[in-house]
Order: C-alpha cells, then structure tokens, then sequence
C-alpha cells in the first residue's frame, strides 16, 4: 500500500498518533461477529498468518509508533497491525507485512443463534483497512499468545474479534480478544489443538458427535465423524495419500455407510432396527455451523470430516429406544448423544464402560398424526340407529302382542324395548348429506386449512405405500399420483443433511381468485408455513410462504383435491425486503 492511497486519512490517524490513542469501548458478551475490528488467525506449519480487518477510526491503535524523529506518516503501511502480539513459547515472532491496503468489509457469516436463525451480512459496511501479516516460528512450539493493542491501564485500545483455525481446522468461533490469551496447538490432530481459557471454544467440541431424532414415521440416527477415525475403524487402503480426489471420497463414502449399517445397533422397544436409507456427506464445521460441502477437487485427509444419516422407519412413536454406541478411538474414548423427541432435545453421552444410552417416551398428550376427510359445508345427519331398531323390535312385539301371542310377554319386551330406545337416543351415527359441489367462498378458508393441514402430515410418510394411503381422504383417487408427486416437488422443504423439514403450522390462508364449473372449484390461494427440521445438532426453523393453484371437488360430502400447481415459494424475511425466492 503506497501513502498517496492512505493520505485521506493521514492527517486524523497522524493527528490522533501524536495526541494518544483513544480510549476503547467497553467489550460486549456477545455479537463478537458484528465488531469493528477482525482478525483472522491461521496456524500453518510455518508460521502463523493474521488477516485483519480495521476500520477506520481505530486504526490509531493497530499501528505502531514510528522511530524517534520520524514523521508519523512516514512507513505507515509497514506500521499496520504490528500493535497485534503473537508470541511463540513466550518470545515475540517476528513479522512480515504481506500486503496492505483498503477494500470493501467483508460480509461474514454470524454464528448460530438461539432462534436457530442466521444473518448472513456484517451489518457493517463500507471500508476498512485490510492487512495479512506473517508471524514466522521454527519447530513445533507448545503454546502460541495472542494479545491485542492494550493501553497503559492494560486495557485494549480497540474491540477486536478474532477466528483461530489450525491446518484449516476451527479452534473457536467468533469471540473477542480482549487480554492475552493462549493457545496450545496439537501437532499430531490439529482437531485437540485448544486455549487455555476454557471459554475460547467452538460449538462443536468433540471430534465425534451423535444426535438421535425420534420423530413421526422415523428415527433418525445423525453421526459427525472424522475420516481420520473412519480409518480407525475399517481399512480403507488408502496408502500414503495426504491428498483424496473426489472419486476417492466417493469410496470412502460408500465403505463408511457400510461400517455404520452394522455398528452402534438402535433398538425400538426391544427390537433392532435396521436402516431403511444411508446418507453419508462430507461436511465442514465453522461460525456458519455445518455445511455439506459440494464434492471438492482435493481433501485433506488429515482434516476430512463427514456426517452421516441413519433413517429407521417407524410408524409410531416408541416407548423406548437404546442406542449401544461400539466405535470408539483411542483419542475418543466418550463421544456425546443427544436424544430429541417433539418436546426438545436432551443431551447425554456415553463411554467405552457404559456404551448404551436410552430414551423413554414421557410424552402425555403426544397424538399420532394422521390426515382426515375434509368435511365442512356438507352438513350431517344424526340417526339413532340403535333407538329406530329398539322402536321396530317393540312395534313387532307389541303387534304380536295385541293378537294374543303371549300377550302379558310381548308387551312387557315391547315396553323393554320403548324405554331402551329412550335411554339410547343420543347414540347416532353421522350420514354425509349432499352439499352443493359449488365451493362456498365463505368456507373455501377453512377447507384449505384442512387440505394444506393434511398435506403436511402425508409429508411426514417415508414409504410411496404409506404416502398415497395418507393422501386418500383427502385427494380424488384418479389423481393420486399427479397430485402426490407435485406436493413432493412444490412443497418439500430439504436440510443441508438431504432430510426434509416438517411442517409443524399453517398461518395467514388467504384466497385471492376462485371459480366454479363442470362440478369442480379451482382455487388460486396463498399460506404461510412454519416448516422445522434437525440435523447433526441444528435445529432450523423457517417460515415458507406458497402460492398455488387448487383444483377442489365435492366428493360424497368430502372436499378433495383433483389438482394442484405450486406457483412460488419465497421466505418472506423483512429484512430482505419482499422476499427471497427459495
């Protein structure tokens, strides 16, 4: 970076070194992803290399002071960021300024928060300073210090956060640097390499990581795994490889779902189960959490992650299910499990001395979902039955009766049977009447309430058989197929782990045309779905607004869907302004 590129700001930082530096805000607890200032930190076999971002205002305290007599804009650019301390072992590295200049703040993804939603732009923008600088080290050091600009008083001149990864492998998440902290690297599986300060830590702590899903229809079994340990577990016959193309992952894929189809046994009540779908994927951990990677043209083996998909179907929710976990490492001798049913998840772990985890169903107002006919409009009527077959007993009886048949006997059951019919007069079964197959504006809300309400639980069905089966109360049957394939296509909403998010509520119907002829409806309507779905530990939430057309035809008292087109789909988030297209 030439001084003509600094010289707008020359005078105030000039100004600002001269006078002293500024006294610093005081550190939040949280929103580390949002501050001014960021570092980037990279523990390399080599050396360490910082990438830093400062804005404007602070960078005063990122540049060292010049020598005695020396203008202060004189070497600014070869003064940045060398107020940032990195020590190996207790002795200062020396440094190399890389490069240094002024872009555009890059947009960062923030961590996951507690309503599980993600922002994925630094709120602030415009310009700062950007400098990459080279921290040079011989040997493999035990302990490596970070220390940001401090002040006399010995607190730090700016807010900075800071990343850590070591050999492309994340140590923490977005935290503040605030006071010298240190980080002791693992030289042999960069995945142990921590900070002292036990709050300097990423969200996924454990190199191996369970999360089983007891839902509707199916048990999800979810692992997080290294290939490193997949190695520990099987032959892969890899060789001397450091370097896997994606043929080779592809592999190692496939192996990896075979060692896990007859590891770590789930039992159902007693009964084991066995996996109806295998999903394995080679994955990364960051501040975005997890994210399934598109297969790269190079993996390191040393730092390759996967995770894995077991589903189990099961029509209905267990009493009980025990997971005995079986692959362990030597470096992994407890790996954590949490169990999730519909009311939340619990967290627990197991160990090589106690390898079984259970969970029990405690759940008391839990009802299996299942669709319903749609029968609104069509009116009901409520017949006595076993009342008019009690009056007819009694009527032939009392016939019988008056013609001198055993008078004083007939008459007493044909007075039996009358009272009978009294006491029973409330014990009807409902006949459908006829309605109208011209659907009523005033009731096409609540029937596509029913319908949109059905459609999300058919979606929970994981085989076709079980799918159209849930798809008959409610869907002609001639339309089945057409009718179950574009629900499938329009309104499935897909995890990053391939499973599919369930639709837990629908909101906000509103229909906006309707006509009616030839015996059918044709409905153009809109709604809001909030759509929840776990994977690997995430639970997601989003609300999917739909536009579609619906085909609706009186059936013998039942409202069903003949047809259906899925217009758009779009999350409709304020802050992205109309909406943003799925």
């Amino acid at each position: 970076m030439t001084i003509a590129a600094l010289r707008p700001w020359l005078l105030p930082v000039a100004f600002t070194i001269l006078t002293g530096p500024a006294q610093a805000d005081l550190l939040p607890a949280n929103g580390a992803d949002s501050a001014a200032n960021f570092a980037e930190i990279s523990l390399l076999e080599d050396r360490v290399r910082v990438e830093i971002e400062i804005a404007f205002d602070d960078l005063p305290a990122f540049v060292s002071p010049p020598a005695p007599g020396m203008d202060p804009a004189d070497g600014l650019s070869a003064r940045v960021g060398k107020t940032l301390s990195v020590q190996a072992d207790g002795s200062p590295l020396s440094v190399t300024t890389q490069s240094v200049d002024i872009r555009e703040r890059k947009a960062r993804v923030a961590p996951l928060r507690p309503t599980n939603r993600v922002r994925t732009e630094q709120p602030m923008g415009g310009n700062v300073v950007h400098a990459v600088l080279d921290y040079s080290f011989d040997g493999r050091p035990e302990a490596f210090t970070f220390a940001p600009p401090m002040l006399p008083s010995g607190l730090p001149a700016a807010t900075l956060s800071f990343l850590v990864d070591h050999a492309g492998v994340p140590v923490i998440d977005y935290r503040y640097l605030s006071r010298a902290e240190t980080l002791r690297p693992d030289w042999q599986d960069p995945w142990f390499s921590s900070f002292d300060n036990p709050k300097l830590t990423r969200h996924h702590k454990s190199a191996l990581m369970s999360f089983v899903q007891i839902q509707p229809r199916q048990i999800r079994h979810e692992v997080i795994f290294r290939l490193k340990d997949l190695e520990t577990w099987t032959d892969l016959d890899l060789g001397e490889a450091r370097s896997l193309d994606p043929a080779a992952m592809e592999t190692i894929k496939r192996r990896a779902a075979e060692v896990f189809s007859r590891e770590n046994p789930l039992k159902a009540d007693g009964t084991l189960l066995k996996p109806g779908d295998i999903r394995v994927e080679q994955i990364s951990v960051g501040v975005d959490g997890l994210k399934v990677l598109d297969p790269p043209q190079a993996t390191d083996r040393a730092t390759a992650l996967l995770g894995i998909v077991l589903s189990y179907p099961k029509p209905t929710l267990p009493e009980m299910v025990d997971v005995t976990w079986t692959l362990f490492t030597n470096s992994t001798q407890n790996v954590p499990i949490q169990m999730s049913d519909p009311a939340g998840g619990v967290p627990g772990q197991v160990t090589i001395d106690d390898p079984t985890l259970t969970w029990n169903n405690y759940l008391v107002t839990w009802e299996n979902p299942a669709t319903a006919p749609v029968r609104i409009g069509a009116g009901v009527l409520a017949v006595p039955h076993l009342s008019l077959l009690l009056l007819f007993g009694a009527g032939a009886a009392g016939f019988l009766g008056l013609r001198g048949h055993a008078k004083p006997v007939l008459l007493a059951v044909a007075a039996s049977a009358c009272t009978a019919a009294f006491l029973l007069r409330a014990t009807t079964i409902g006949i459908p009447l006829a309605a109208s197959t011209a659907l009523d504006p005033e009731l096409a809300e609540p029937v596509l309430e029913r319908i949109v309400g059905n459609i999300g639980v058919a979606m929970l069905e994981t085989t076709d058989p079980d799918y159209r089966a849930a798809l008959s109360p409610f869907v002609v049957d001639e339309k089945t197929d057409s009718v179950g394939d574009e629900i499938r296509r329009g309104l499935s909403v897909t995890l990053p782990s391939g499973a599919l998010a369930q639709i837990d509520s629908v909101e906000n119907i509103s229909v906006q045309e309707m006509s009616s002829e030839d015996g059918g409806n044709q409905v153009l309507a809109s709604w809001q779905s909030l759509v929840s779905g776990g994977h690997w530990g995430h639970q997601h939430r989003r609300v999917i607004e739909y536009r579609a057309l619906l085909d609706i035809t009186a059936d013998q008292g039942d409202w069903k869907l003949s047809g259906l087109t899925i217009l758009g789909a779009r999350t409709p988030d304020p802050a992205a302004g109309p909406g943003v297209s799925l």
